[in-house]
């Protein structure tokens, strides 16, 4: 609403070509015609999941988590998808091949999710993954 009001204000105040050009940018940003500015990246990632599916959802899995040993957010985490009752495929990035996996899908840190359609790097709240499990 505030947003709004301040385009608003700012197409009705004269200006020069400076600001002329300024408002035009700031319309064009506002437009429902603008694409997502992330739908490359978006694209990259559902390409790279496609790619290694077979290895990241091998009996249709819902979910594939990387994980490691000695990490309470991976306990955690695996809990809580135990909790909502999806299956998992559980990706040790102490095997070699799960580590380059891992970096394929430029994730760094653990644990990371991968769905097939979406990444998320970091620990995630179950309320959160129960909420992207159920689309």
């Amino acid at each position: 609403m505030i947003r709004l009001a301040a385009f608003a204000l700012l197409a009705s105040v004269p200006l020069g070509a400076e600001a002329q050009d300024l408002r035009q940018r700031l319309n064009a940003l506002s437009s429902p015609e603008v694409s997502d500015p992330y739908a490359a990246e978006k694209a990259a990632d559902l390409a790279r999941i496609a790619a290694d599916a077979a290895l990241l959802f091998p009996k249709g899995e819902k979910i594939a988590v990387f994980v490691a040993p000695d990490c309470p957010e991976c306990d955690a985490s695996l809990a809580d998808l135990q909790g909502l009752g999806v299956a998992v495929n559980v990706l040790d990035i102490d095997d070699g091949e799960t580590a380059r996996l891992m970096a394929r899908m430029t994730l760094d840190i653990v644990p990371s999710y991968v769905m097939p359609d979406r990444l998320i790097r970091g620990p995630m709240p179950s309320f959160v993954l129960a909420r992207y499990l159920s689309d």
